[in-house]
């Protein structure tokens, strides 16, 4: 590879252009820069095994600017980097590849997405309870103070909140031990987080005002907020003692957000505040003359200033309301809403009024989504990975097959995705098995046209009737027609199949147009809402909408169908979502759990399949198996015909 060294003529210059030639020949010849600096240190002095290093180094800096560079949309590259992270890629291998193949500003956004995204994502509960298993062992086997450092190395707001409540539970128990205040004190002081370091200072004051030593917080922690007495030291009370004293009251964080508003020159009184499952409702009441849009977007100046205050990991979410603005502060020790809390089945279902479970409102109140309300009849959603979405519609379909009987409700479903509703098939509710692709989604909804158009050929039979809730109220209970539930999941997939697209729309701008009246309810969900798939004549014609939390603010726009409402993308994910009729409610989605614990899931699957059915449903006659036969009979004997795409 090298020319023999020659120091004699005392040429260096030229030495080093040989070896300049020498490297890049050796480079071409596909060896590589180990492998050179092996010759060089063989065959010439020190100094020029520097130079060649220097060389090396060059050759590699030019080989990376004259690549071709690749402008990457940032949405997509953050679809992209959310879904690595999902995936187990740690950081080091997303920003290898990353530095590669992105621009300089590109890579900057990745670094920036990265640690957005490894501190608001929602993991999964699986995460949540190894998480959980791991702090347990932390405490059981060492001093608390590993604990510490365990919770502060953690990024995510939501695993953070589970040591939190770890720190609490194992503090109570060090109050019950009788260790003294100056044991808490000094771990406040070993902790760099605020939040732990709260903890422990309250729980000092309460070993003071057990023992009557007195405390000056001043000197043993920020002693910026001061404390009521507990006023009993039973165990119970004493631990929500701990839990509470550490956080303003809601009084207090409603004054504290009027006064930073005045500082943003925005004028506001403070109304009151609510405390709900998953976010806490504080109201204000802006002053004459002051516009919602200087309120709209000051989530994260709120962040900034108030974050440590009241908790603000993530912008909280502004919205109007009769008579005020109200902000919701999401919480630190964040509930969830489990299914069987809320159901026990007991009772004759009312067959007139077909609903599915909506959630708990801020109050905590259940909420139900009546299908047969005329603001209702469809339900268009949608929201990202991790936002919720399935859980609510397999808590929709449990709910169905379980309080209603087949004559009163039958099931449509799809789901091309393949993991949502798989565990439904063989339902008695069932109008077809689970439809798994575009074929026989777009089989079963040409076959809910027809039976929507059977249904409206019976009302012309019959006086005075043109919907469902008429022929029933007529009818019932001897004959029942029963509201039929298209739940559709993916239908982004769907929707952009070249081969099925068009059939597919076609059958839902009739649905959607009349089915309501015959009690055939379309509910249609996706990942992505892109406005260029779904068809805007589409998206008017759903009443209803349900927005789970969304990663662009347009993909909020398209799902509440409001161009300016982007309040979906500050939702918290987990069942956190928008429900919007005539007006918006934020909800907490129920919880099923089929994950953890089957067994309940399976026992209300084996009720719903053999539960008593005292009604008779009115029948149109119309064979799913029959009819799709049809439609290939039709498409093999005449080429021209509606479906010869098939």
């Amino acid at each position: 590879m090298l020319p023999p060294y020659n120091n004699t003529n005392g040429n260096t210059e030229i030495q080093k252009q040989q070896l300049w030639t020498a490297i890049v020949q050796a480079k071409q010849d596909g060896l590589s820069n180990e492998e050179i600096v092996e010759n060089v240190q063989e065959a010439l002095p020190d100094a020029m095994v520097f130079y060649a290093e220097t060389v090396l180094k060059q050759i590699d800096f030019r080989a990376k600017l004259s690549r071709p560079v690749v402008e990457f949309n940032l949405e997509f590259l953050f679809q992209m980097i959310y879904e690595s992270v999902i995936a187990g890629t740690n950081d080091d291998e997303i920003l290898s590849i990353c530095a590669e193949h992105c621009t300089l500003n590109q890579y900057e956004f990745v670094r920036y997405a990265l640690e957005y995204i490894h501190l608001n994502r929602m993991p999964s509960q699986w995460e949540q309870n190894n998480v959980y298993q791991k702090m347990i062992e932390i405490v059981s086997s060492s001093p608390i103070e590993s604990l510490f450092e365990h919770i502060e190395s953690i990024k995510n707001i939501y695993l953070k909140q589970i040591g939190y409540k770890v720190v609490q539970e194992n503090l109570y128990n060090l109050f019950l031990s009788n260790k003294g205040t100056g044991y808490f004190t000094d771990l406040a002081n070993k902790s760099r987080d605020n939040f732990i370091k709260n903890y422990c200072c309250r729980t000092a004051v309460l070993v003071a005002r057990a023992t009557g030593k007195p405390l000056d917080l001043k000197v043993t922690g920020n002693g910026s907020i001061l404390l009521k007495e507990p006023k009993y030291l039973d165990s119970e009370i004493a631990n929500n003692e701990i839990a509470s004293l550490n956080v303003l009251t809601m009084g207090q964080a409603g004054k504290l957000l009027v006064d930073t508003l005045e500082d943003f020159n925005i004028n506001a009184k403070y109304i009151d505040a609510k405390n709900g499952p998953t976010f806490n409702r504080i109201r204000v009441k802006l002053g004459r003359g002051v516009s919602y849009k200087k309120v709209e977007d000051i989530g994260n100046d709120l962040v900034q200033q108030l974050g440590e205050e009241l908790g603000l990991k993530v912008a909280p979410m502004v919205s109007v309301v009769p008579g005020g603005v109200v902000f919701d502060i999401p919480r630190l020790d964040r509930q969830f809403a489990y299914f069987r809390d809320y159901f026990t089945f007991d009772g004759e279902p009312d067959i007139y009024s077909v609903s599915i479970p909506g959630g708990v409102d801020v109050d905590g109140t259940y909420v139900e989504i009546p299908l047969y309300s005329d603001n209702v009849t469809h339900i268009l959603g949608g929201g990202r990975t991790r936002g919720g979405k399935s859980q609510f519609e397999k808590a929709a379909i449990l709910y169905l097959v379980r309080r209603y009987p087949p004559s009163v409700v039958r099931l449509a479903l799809s789901d091309v995705k393949r993991v949502t509703f798989g565990k439904f098939d063989g339902l008695p509710h069932l109008v077809a098995p689970v439809a798994r692709d575009a074929e026989s989604t777009a089989n079963l909804l040409d076959y809910l046209v027809e039976e929507m158009e059977l249904r409206y050929q019976e009302f012309e039979r019959h006086t005075s009737i043109e919907t469902i809730a008429q022929y029933n109220s007529r009818f019932a209970p001897d004959c029942i027609m029963p509201r039929v539930i298209c739940l559709i999941d993916e239908c982004f997939d769907l929707l952009s199949d070249d081969n099925y697209c068009d059939r597919i729309e076609t059958a839902l701008m009739k649905l959607l147009a009349k089915a309501g009246g015959a009690g055939i309810h379309v509910l249609l969900y996706t990942q992505r809402p892109d406005k260029n798939v779904i068809d805007p004549l589409i998206r008017s014609n759903f009443p209803a909408k349900t927005a789970f939390v969304t990663t662009r603010p347009e993909d909020s726009c398209i799902i509440l169908g409001d161009d300016k409402d982007k309040r979906a993308v500050y939702l918290l994910g987990y069942g956190d979502f928008l429900y919007k009729t005539t007006e918006v409610l934020r909800l907490q989605a129920l919880y099923v759990a089929d994950d953890e614990d089957p067994e309940y899931f399976q026992q209300l699957l084996l009720e719903a399949k053999n539960q008593n059915d005292p009604y008779t449903a009115w029948k149109s006659g119309l064979d799913f198996d029959e009819f799709v036969a049809s439609l290939y009979g039709e498409s093999s004997s005449n080429d021209n015909g509606k479906f010869n795409m098939l």
